[in-house]
């Protein structure tokens, strides 16, 4: 006897579009009691919570206390200071080969203008000797008045201090100083945390920044109103004190810093 196994394929057939039926039936029920259900949310609660807290304790941890970073500050500067010692002592001994080299230049009858261009220019550049002449003096402050959510405009900036400066290099001075600080080649300013480090000192406002050069042509300079621009907006609307003066004495001292060595 044979068996219609045809017969049975259909049946099977029937039974598997029923179970995929209900199968639709119960899945659409369960996601639909999953979506209502309290516990999904508290979950949802409770891992975003648990996010939150692992961003908060790895961000990255600033000194609240100034104090403390201030003396942060102090020991770098001090270690600074003992690595470039040694560097301070080489051109100390340099200055005095040149005074020496300068004196037995003075007792011969023929010098070469050339070498003696060369040592002046050399000292310029190392600020090793004290400087005197025409130019201009330029003073910096931080404002009378504080405008609402522009309270850093109101203060002086070290990025202030350093346009003023290199303006001033560009319009041809020959020394600058900023709070007797003399500049030279490798002088940073820097803001750190309220003051303004210049040649590894610390200062508040204000800042009196002195230029030899022909004082007509730095004063031209400064005054450009394509220059300094934002410095003159800051100060036009009293948010910063800005002022500058011709003079023909102004005296900066020789630089008594450390040199890197290149």
């Amino acid at each position: 006897m044979k068996i219609d196994l045809s017969k049975f394929r259909g049946v099977k057939n029937i039974f598997r579009k029923v179970s995929l039926v209900n199968f639709k039936k119960t899945d659409s029920g369960n996601i639909k009691k999953l979506l209502y259900s309290p516990y999904l949310y508290l979950s949802l609660g409770i891992f975003i919570g648990f996010f939150i807290t692992i961003q908060i304790k790895n961000e990255s941890s600033r000194p609240r206390n100034p104090v403390l970073f201030n003396k942060r500050l102090i020991d770098v500067r001090n270690e600074y200071k003992e690595k470039n010692q040694s560097i301070n002592d080489e051109i100390k001994n340099v200055q005095k080969e040149i005074k020496t080299k300068e004196d037995s230049l003075d007792d011969k009858d023929i010098v070469s203008s050339g070498l003696l261009d060369s040592l002046s220019e050399q000292e310029l550049i190392l600020g090793t000797t004290v400087v005197s002449g025409q130019g201009v003096e330029i003073t910096i402050s931080d404002g009378e008045y504080q405008i609402k959510d522009e309270f850093s405009k109101s203060l002086t900036h070290a990025s202030d201090i350093r346009d003023i400066v290199n303006l001033l290099w560009y319009g041809g001075a020959e020394a600058i100083s900023v709070n007797n600080e003399r500049i030279v080649y490798n002088t940073s300013i820097d803001c750190i945390v309220s003051t303004v480090m210049i040649n590894s000192n610390n200062y508040v406002p204000p800042f009196k920044i002195n230029a030899i050069g022909n004082k007509y042509e730095l004063a031209n300079l400064i005054n450009n109103s394509r220059k300094l621009d934002d410095i003159k907006k800051r100060a036009n609307k009293k948010q910063i004190g800005f002022n500058l003066i011709e003079s023909d004495n102004i005296k900066i001292e020789k630089y008594n810093g450390f040199y890197l060595k290149s």
